[in-house]
């Protein structure tokens, strides 16, 4: 996988979120949208949870990719790994990434629903899940911050990656080499105890 350039591609977003504040106007005119007013304190809290949601996307991969290997059942899940790092690299996706943090949210998103699918078919298939629990209410936030028609958008590209997957690969396979991965705890504000507002200090 090629996390190293998708890490390098964070950092750009960053840069260009600190040179253009592109994902802070988006806050602030969403939050005025819901009848509230935030600082720019509060603004902050939320862009600080956007770009640790982004950076543990591609953190999730690689701890995914290197347990599999270690049970040398790597080639049963790159398909989707493949397929998450692909939308990731791809620069005109639903949301060009050329706008910085919001240019990878949409990726971000759809990296984390499409592990949190598969999470579920394994839980489903051996009774453990892949992903510590957690993911449900971050991914319920950022659809606020997507918004439509785009979170609509990148719901049927998750559908149908997975459809892909089920054409090309053993999905039955798949879930059993993902059951025989353990995956360390995550903490902080995305898989954790923390609630949404606990973390960003507002409700949008």
């Amino acid at each position: 996988m090629q996390i190293e350039r998708i890490q390098d591609q964070i950092e750009e977003a960053r840069a260009v979120e600190r040179q253009a504040g592109t994902l802070y106007r988006t806050v602030v005119n969403l939050a005025k949208q819901n009848g509230v007013n935030i600082s720019a304190l509060q603004a902050g809290k939320v862009i600080d949870f956007v770009i640790a949601y982004i950076e543990q996307a591609p953190a999730i991969m690689m701890i995914v990719e290197k347990s599999a290997a270690t049970n040398g059942e790597q080639p049963s899940v790159q398909p989707i790994l493949d397929a998450i790092e692909d939308f990731f690299l791809a620069p005109d996706d639903i949301i060009p990434d050329h706008l910085g943090l919001v240019g990878l949210l949409d990726d971000a998103y759809l990296a984390h629903t499409l592990l949190a699918a598969i999470s579920d078919q394994c839980e489903s298939q051996s009774g453990k899940s892949l992903l510590p629990t957690g993911a449900c209410e971050s991914n319920s936030f950022v659809r606020r911050l997507i918004g439509e028609p785009f979170v609509s958008m990148l719901d049927k590209h998750v559908s149908k990656t997975l459809e892909s997957v089920r054409e090309t690969q053993n999905i039955k396979q798949m879930l059993g080499a993902l059951g025989q991965i353990t995956l360390s705890p995550m903490r902080g504000p995305i898989r954790g105890v923390a609630r949404i507002t606990e973390i960003t200090g507002v409700r949008l």
